[in-house]
């Protein structure tokens, strides 16, 4: 089995405003390895940034990180040539003072309803070189010859938030607005939304862009396995030449999986939107879940001196290291985990 382990584990420490009383969960395996860990700073944070960096590819001030054009290679594999924004099918619920965004997870696209409204879509733009393409209901590509010059928001920023301020920025954003209001009025009117209507669901009445950018070259990882369902890093550790196996469902799963390996990278995303979801009680489960599948088990593995090393990457700016031959300092005291989530 692999000796050097790295869990990415969005989500994992909030941030939270831990009030009295907020749930707490029941993990003392991951406080005792939060308690023995290391504590480095990284230069980024959040989930997109941080797994550029794992992968070592460079992020430029005021510009997107591409991630559409490395998602897109993960579904579908033709990424290389031009342009790419995500264009992901979002419900917009407006009132009196402001715009909500709701994304894919609530809105539980299937897909005729996806390849009806990309149909609807590209026989009012494809003309005008606008041709949209979805190869997962979920996941909608926008594909460019040149650079729109667009400043986005990542999706996953702008869920259960008011959207006035997170719009695209740039050269152009005024003629990029204007064209949203269009497709909103064109899914307004579809079919699709009609019939969602007459089912109480929420409508897709608009599309989200983000993630502007070419495919990058020069992605490496130390690792020589990753486990994820993540698109993201799916296709991270394609461009990087990284063998990529389904998740597993615990640790005792990935241990039998992972006997030829020296290093691997699992991304676990069950705690990834409890707080854009405002669910401190989903989260509490979600890090008890861990605690059972994931936290105690790489403890025992640490103790046994069968995982030299655990690193933790809550996407929160830090990254815990957590050596097998630190367990034995005592004198680290555990401290519980809300004391790591204020923010």
């Amino acid at each position: 089995m692999a000796t050097i382990l790295h869990l990415f584990i969005p989500g994992l420490l909030g941030p939270w405003r831990a009030e009295p009383g907020f749930p707490r969960p029941e993990a003392p395996a991951l406080e005792r390895l939060l308690g023995r860990a290391e504590l480095r700073s990284l230069a980024v944070s959040g989930i997109d940034a941080t797994l550029f960096t794992l992968f070592g590819l460079p992020i430029a001030p005021e510009r997107d990180l591409p991630v559409a054009a490395i998602t897109r290679l993960a579904d579908s594999g033709d990424a290389q040539q031009g342009w790419w924004l995500r264009a992901d099918p979002v419900h917009l619920h407006a009132d009196l003072q402001q715009v909500l965004l709701y994304d894919a997870r609530t809105l539980a696209v299937d897909s005729d309803e996806t390849e009806a409204l990309v149909a609807e879509f590209n026989h009012t733009f494809g003309s005008q070189g606008r041709l949209l393409d979805a190869p997962l209901p979920s996941r909608w590509y926008l594909r460019l010859d040149t650079d729109p010059e667009l400043i986005t928001c990542p999706l996953e920023q702008a869920v259960g938030r008011n959207i006035d301020a997170l719009l695209p920025k740039g050269r152009d954003s005024g003629r990029w607005h204007a064209w949203l209001t269009e497709i909103q009025m064109i899914f307004h009117d579809s079919p699709v939304n009609l019939a969602r209507e007459e089912q109480g669901l929420r409508t897709i009445n608009s599309v989200w862009f983000w993630g502007s950018g070419r495919l990058p070259h020069g992605a490496s990882l130390a690792c020589d396995a990753v486990y994820a369902a993540d698109p993201l890093t799916r296709g991270l550790a394609r461009l990087a030449g990284v063998a990529v196996s389904p998740l597993p469902d615990s640790a005792a799963d990935w241990q039998a999986a992972s006997e030829e390996e020296t290093e691997a990278l699992v991304v676990l995303e069950a705690t990834r939107y409890d707080r854009a979801d405002d669910n401190p009680y989903g989260w509490m489960g979600h890090v008890n879940a861990l605690e059972v599948d994931w936290f105690a088990p790489c403890l025992r593995l640490l103790r046994e001196k069968a995982l030299k090393t655990l690193y933790l990457y809550p996407c929160d700016g830090r990254v815990y290291s957590i050596e097998a031959r630190r367990l034995w300092q005592f004198w680290r005291r555990p401290k519980p985990v809300l004391d790591y989530v204020s923010g």
